[in-house]
């Protein structure tokens, strides 16, 4: 886990309180993926909203896997 450089209790808190951050966005960021990917396999759309929605998708799932790595470190 790293550690804040002054590490004190101040410091921990606010570290804390960045992850659970981190944590509560990757949770909200994979239920964007999911009504995503619903709405992807439910609706005919044209290809340009199709292309759009599905590089949309992407991103989102890779901002998580970084958010995953990071916060595997700390």
């Amino acid at each position: 886990m790293l550690t804040s450089i002054n590490n004190t209790k101040t410091d921990t808190n606010e570290f804390k309180n960045v992850i659970n951050l981190m944590k509560d966005n990757v949770d909200s960021t994979k239920d964007i993926i999911n009504q995503i990917d619903n709405f992807l396999e439910t609706k005919l759309l044209p290809k340009s909203v199709l292309d759009l929605l599905v590089t949309q998708r992407n991103t989102y799932a890779v901002n998580v896997m970084n958010s995953m790595r990071i916060m595997k470190k700390i």
